[in-house]
C-alpha cells in the first residue's frame, strides 16, 4: 500500500501541471451482456460515467455473472456478485496538434478474491473524423482478500497492453472498432504461462442519444494449461447525455 501514494502524487501532479483539454461536459450509462461459448456462462456488466469540461471522468461499474453449475442458464435473479469498479481519468492534449491525446487513469476494483488497484495510460491521435487509433498501458496490482488467501492464492502484479481502430464512415451512423489486448500477468492464464492475448470486433450505431453494438472476440478457453481458444460475444446498449 506505501507503494501506491506515490504513484498517485505524482500522477495528480502531472494532471495539475498538463495543458487541459476543455470539452463538452457528458455522461453515458452502458448496460453490456456476454456469452462464453465453451465455458457456456453469461455474466451482465452496467457502467456509468461523466465527464466535466476540465478533461476529468469519473465512472463506476457493477458485475454479475452466472452462478457455478448453471451453465447456458441465463436468469439476472440468479446472478453472483461478480465486483464492482470506481475510475478517475483525465483527457489533455499536451502539444500544439489538437489531434493527439493522453489520458492517465487509475481504477479501483474490488471483488471476493482481489481488491486490485490499475494505473494506466492512453495515448490517442485522431486522424480525421472518420479514422482514429489509440493505445493503452495498464499495470494492475492484485491484492488476495483472506477469501483468496484460503485457495492458496497471494498478491500479484499483471500489465496489460490495448490497442483500438476505430472506423467510422462519413455519412452513416456506424462505427467499427478492432481492439487487439496483449496480457503479462503474474499467474498461470493460459497455455501453461504468463501471457496471453485477446482480439476483438465491435459494431455499433448510434441514433440519437442510443448506441446499440456488437461484438465478437477470440478468447482463452477454459482451461489455463491449454491453447484452447474460445468465442465471446457481447451485446449492449448505450445511452449518452
Amino acid at each position: 500500500m506505501k507503494k501506491i501514494f506515490p504513484v498517485t502524487s505524482a500522477l495528480l501532479f502531472c494532471l495539475l501541471t498538463s495543458q487541459v483539454w476543455a470539452e463538452q461536459p457528458h455522461g453515458f450509462i452502458d448496460y453490456r451482456h456476454e456469452y462464453l461459448d465453451k465455458k457456456r456462462t453469461h455474466a451482465d456488466r452496467v457502467e456509468l460515467g461523466t465527464f466535466f469540461s476540465n478533461g476529468i471522468g469519473l465512472m463506476a461499474e457493477l458485475r454479475y455473472n452466472t452462478q457455478e453449475g448453471n451453465q447456458d442458464k441465463w436468469d439476472p435473479s440468479q446472478f453472483n456478485n461478480n465486483g464492482s469498479g470506481l475510475s478517475i481519468v483525465y483527457r489533455f492534449k499536451p502539444l500544439e496538434d489538437t489531434r493527439f491525446w493522453l489520458e492517465p487513469m487509475f481504477w479501483l476494483d474490488s471483488t471476493d478474491y482481489w481488491t486490485t488497484y490499475e494505473y494506466g495510460l492512453s495515448a490517442g491521435y485522431n486522424f480525421s473524423n472518420v479514422w482514429r487509433v489509440s493505445g493503452r498501458f495498464r499495470y494492475d496490482m492484485d491484492k488476495a482478500t483472506s477469501k483468496s488467501k484460503s485457495y492458496g492464492n497471494n498478491d500479484r502484479n499483471n500489465r496489460r497492453y490495448d490497442v483500438w481502430i476505430d472506423y467510422r464512415p462519413d455519412k452513416t451512423n456506424f462505427q467499427y472498432q478492432i481492439n487487439l489486448v496483449y496480457y503479462n500477468n503474474g499467474y498461470i492464464t493460459w497455455d501453461g504461462g504468463n501471457e496471453n492475448y485477446t482480439a476483438s470486433f465491435k459494431v455499433s450505431y448510434k441514433f440519437g442519444s442510443w448506441v446499440p453494438y456488437i461484438s465478437i472476440a477470440d478468447y482463452r478457453g477454459t482451461d489455463k494449461y491449454s491453447d484452447e481458444r474460445q468465442g465471446r460475444y457481447r451485446m449492449g446498449l448505450t445511452y449518452t447525455f
